[in-house]
């Protein structure tokens, strides 16, 4: 099938002023120095693919820490302090800068309807209806402070819909839910740091449970440590918010946790979990090498592409690791056409983007070349 992302554009988000990349493949590990845009690549994909999910951007804010505490709810605002939103948006935090908004869109397999995202920072006024208690939002005059009622929001214009999200919804930490009428399609992020609390999977867990998905997370396991033969999550006392993994060695009689197998255990635990949960889908991984040694990342690789393939998963990745750029090589020479680098590199303002395709990975690898 089509890949959903072959070509991606976004322009006025984070510190990606105006980035075009053509020609993503099936799998892509994205490289960089730190601050070259790699993790706000990843996010706005997620936003995109996902159909500008309130939920998702709530995510987004929430794991950076620019939601701001809890006892900044009450707080008011004015043109000129309107965090969390301008973290969003490039020229951060001169808001004059930020004023166009930013724009995301992709040419792929993508469903039309959230090809194309357009968001902005504008100020609103809230209307109720004479009849009934519903309400809706409006412009406030070109002069917010005349109304005194108005408030900042972010306006999310995807197809022929525009979307309100006003900044207290965020502020007050409301929980944010999946809208019924977006056509988005499976997105799983996994951040860094996942490995160090697997109940975080629990939920990706219930879903492939008691399938063959179960017998792929194994399968991935045992690359790590050949004797595991079974996986699973249970809570203490029937709590859900203390699930564990565990699993089954035949080096012991009884289960243990998952985690005293070690952080490359859980690591590619939650790769391979949230592989499996993003059928027809994307999943997107930052600093996919994190706590995984050298000598299995090419086995892993495999594995990605494999279920990649066989799930129809178009997966991003980024890293930093020679290591890992190596292995995603010897990987992707057993794929042609599947495997995709791109190395991001700051130039003043701009991020730009350099491709490298199976065959020209050869040579990067070969020679040495510095492509982190």
């Amino acid at each position: 099938m089509t890949d959903l992302i072959r070509t991606f554009e976004v322009g006025g988000f984070r510190a990606l002023a105006d980035l075009r990349v053509n020609g993503f493949g099936k799998v892509n590990l994205v490289t960089g120095k730190n601050n070259s845009g790699k993790s706000s690549l990843l996010e706005a994909i997620r936003i995109l693919v996902t159909g500008g999910s309130p939920e998702t951007i709530y995510d987004i804010l929430d794991y950076r820490e620019e939601l701001g505490s809890a006892g900044d709810a009450e707080r008011l605002y004015s043109p000129t302090d309107l965090e969390p939103f301008c973290n969003l948006f490039n020229g951060f935090p001169d808001l004059a800068r930020s004023a166009k908004g930013f724009s995301i869109s992709a040419v792929g397999s993508l469903p039309e309807s959230i090809s194309h995202i357009n968001v902005s920072i504008n100020w609103f006024i809230r209307k109720t209806d004479s009849i009934g208690p519903s309400s809706r939002y409006e412009p406030a005059s070109n002069d917010a402070l005349d109304d005194v009622d108005s408030f900042p929001a972010l306006q999310i214009q995807i197809a022929a819909r525009t979307r309100v999200l006003p900044m207290d919804r965020f502020r007050r930490r409301y929980a944010m839910r999946p809208e019924s009428d977006a056509a988005s399609r499976p997105c799983i992020y996994l951040d860094p740091f996942s490995s160090r609390s697997t109940s975080q999977m629990g939920a990706l867990w219930d879903a492939i449970a008691l399938t063959d998905a179960e017998q792929e997370v194994v399968k991935a396991l045992q690359v790590i440590s050949p004797e595991i033969q079974a996986v699973s999550m249970v809570a203490k006392d029937g709590r859900s918010s203390s699930r564990k993994a565990i699993a089954k060695s035949s080096l012991y009689p009884e289960p243990l946790p998952l985690r005293t197998f070690g952080d490359g255990m859980n690591r590619l635990f939650g790769v391979v979990l949230s592989l499996c949960n993003a059928r027809n889908g994307v999943l997107l991984v930052d600093e996919i090498e994190n706590g995984l040694h050298y000598s299995i990342q090419t086995d892993i690789w495999r594995t990605v592409f494999r279920l990649a393939r066989d799930l129809n998963v178009q997966v991003f990745a980024t890293s930093h690791s020679w290591d890992s750029v190596r292995a995603f090589q010897k990987a992707a020479t057993e794929s042609p056409e599947d495997g995709v680098l791109v190395r991001l590199s700051r130039k003043d303002d701009q991020i730009i983007p350099t491709l490298f395709t199976e065959r020209e990975l050869e040579i990067v690898t070969r020679d040495q070349v510095e492509v982190r």
